[in-house]
């Protein structure tokens, strides 16, 4: 009966590990895709990836959104004389 739960205990924390695992990746890999370098995006923990995620989605949304839309027809900006 101990042995039992011995291999309970053993599969659930593999299961556990597994799964921390493959949410490690998928953290990694979204922080892969933010616009900033390497070397900042591999420091970030999940709360920071996911704040920034954010950021960047919202961002990117009211550019294109945005009144006025930065991201078409923008007018050149004059000199000033």
């Amino acid at each position: 009966m101990v042995r039992i739960l011995e291999l309970r205990k053993e599969k659930s924390r593999d299961a556990a590990r597994s799964r921390r695992g493959k949410e490690n990746y998928e953290f990694y890999e979204l922080a892969k895709m933010l616009p900033l370098p390497g070397a900042i995006t591999s420091q970030l923990d999940k709360a920071s990836i996911i704040k920034l995620t954010i950021s960047y989605l919202k961002l990117r949304d009211f550019s294109a959104h945005g009144d006025p839309p930065w991201n078409r027809d923008a007018p050149l900006l004059k000199s000033i004389k």
